[in-house]
């Protein structure tokens, strides 16, 4: 056994008092990696009275990210033997504690289940109320009448007839939509990785709390005035006086969510954001998108309005600050549970080592696997490895998907996205400049840059490093053997 800098090992004390050790607790949560935080914080809630010493709290978030009790040794310097023996005992605890048989196979499926049940009895989730929607009195109209109706208006919400995982999100998104009645929340990441599936899982959840739903897509470029008369017409009843003014009837919308708690979803809002410049700048005619968003963030009123979109609109602080009414999810990939549920459900059969690895080239995202798997099963009859044999991953839909997004950065992006593509490992600021060639003019602009990359979600930040995704990195080394990049 490694005694070393480890010898606390036996000092039993509780976890939640070693948040601050800069060692072994979640000294930096690696964005790419939000499974490293999911677990930490369900530790904290389903075990809140158990004392755990450092190396069974690191034996837990390890494993919880699918490392092997070798690899865990290997990361902390303990003897194999004895890290395994400490996974065992750890798990008989926790298994006393949660009144349920743990092991390292199944603990975070049942963690994750129980967590969830966990929220939403907090919550006051009732499932059998979840398809309901409550009528209300709307707003009286210039005749002084009222009118009591149930507005429920999916517009065109996509089915969404598989989903697995999203436990530790979804959770999120019902506390900040139903207990702390954010006004504003952004959901945003690649394209495929599921943002619309997740918004669409979550509504269902969550409408009977709510007078009226709405979900609009701004996929074909709606023309403003014409987006607001149709949310005027669905709150308020077709017969309304409408404003003349883009200001006037953002004023009126904004009116209405104040009378009546309702839930507004305006998906793929990217559609209305320019491209080939920094992220977030909108479409010449667009502008007014920006306005109804700074509005809806800014003013009083008991609603929540829920944007999805590969890139976050520029001009508006979605923050985590508890003092703020708005809120901002980046979505990563799936899990490793969540993935290999995924996969099943998708027509793979494999081992948990086959689907780790489809899961790791391409970095979780549902719509990439589904369409990996399409062909594993089509023309390789199922075999993983020989499939993974390949050099080139990205193809057909998958390509077609990521070229869409590339086609929309700036000169300056492309050139830091190539930099960063055959990095093994991350790389700082001055490597990024010294790497993508960075020209002096060009240097004040690295910031502004990276910052846009991050808001379309191609990069990763940790402890001053930056990355890229390894599905982005296999798109990129394609590119750049045809010189599309």
């Amino acid at each position: 056994m490694y005694n070393g800098a480890h010898n606390f090992i036996n000092e039993a004390i509780p976890y939640q008092a070693k948040v601050a050790d800069p060692l072994y607790l979640v000294p930096s949560l690696p964005q790419g990696q939000p499974e490293f935080k999911q677990a930490y914080l369900i530790l904290q809630r389903l075990f809140p009275t158990a004392e755990l010493s450092n190396i069974q709290t690191t034996v837990f978030l390890q494993a919880w990210q699918g490392k092997t009790y070798q690899q865990i040794a290997q990361s902390t310097g303990y003897d194999a033997d004895y890290i395994k023996d400490v996974g065992h005992k750890l798990w008989r605890k926790l298994s006393e504690l949660l009144g349920e048989s743990l092991s390292k196979h199944n603990f975070c499926s049942i963690l994750r289940r129980r967590y969830q049940q966990m929220e939403d009895a907090e919550l006051g989730l009732d499932a059998s109320k979840a398809s309901g929607v409550r009528s209300f009195q709307s707003h009286k109209s210039k005749k002084g009448g009222e009118v009591s109706r149930q507005v429920c208006d999916w517009g065109e919400a996509a089915a969404v007839p598989v989903f697995v995982g999203r436990q530790f999100v979804m959770t999120q998104l019902k506390r900040w939509i139903i207990e702390d009645h954010n006004r504003l929340i952004g959901i945003f990441g690649l394209g495929g990785v599921g943002k619309t599936a997740l918004a669409v899982k979550c509504v269902e959840q969550v409408e009977s709390f709510f007078d009226c739903i709405i979900w609009r897509s701004l996929r074909d470029q709606p023309n403003f005035d014409a987006l607001m008369t149709d949310l005027l017409g669905s709150i308020g009843g077709q017969g309304i006086e409408l404003p003349e003014t883009a200001q006037e009837k953002v004023t009126l919308l904004i009116s209405y969510l104040d009378q009546h708690r309702c839930l507004l979803v305006l998906d793929d809002w990217f559609s209305v954001l320019a491209g080939n410049q920094l992220a977030g700048s909108y479409h010449v005619g667009c502008e007014t998108y920006g306005l109804l968003l700074r509005r809806i963030s800014e003013s009083r009123h008991k609603s929540c309005v829920l944007i999805t979109s590969r890139e976050q609109p520029a001009g508006l602080a979605f923050t985590d600050n508890e003092a703020f009414p708005s809120r901002t999810l980046y979505l990563d990939g799936l899990d490793q549970d969540s993935g290999r549920e995924a996969l099943k459900s998708f027509g793979l059969e494999c081992s948990d080592e086959c689907s780790d690895l489809l899961l790791q080239r391409y970095t979780g995202n549902p719509q990439a696997l589904r369409v990996a798997v399409k062909t594993i099963v089509d023309f390789f009859a199922g075999n993983v490895p020989q499939f993974l044999e390949r050099e080139e991953l990205i193809y057909g839909d998958i390509k077609r998907l990521l070229h869409q997004q590339f086609a929309r950065l700036s000169e300056l992006e492309r050139s830091i996205m190539n930099s960063l593509a055959n990095r093994e490992a991350p790389g700082s600021l001055a490597d990024i400049a010294a790497a993508g060639d960075i020209s002096l003019d060009q240097n004040d602009l690295l910031l502004d840059a990276l910052e846009s990359l991050h808001r379309r979600s191609f990069i990763w930040k940790n402890n001053g490093r930056i990355s890229v995704p390894q599905l982005l990195q296999e798109y990129l080394k394609v590119s750049q053997k045809i010189g599309q990049t």
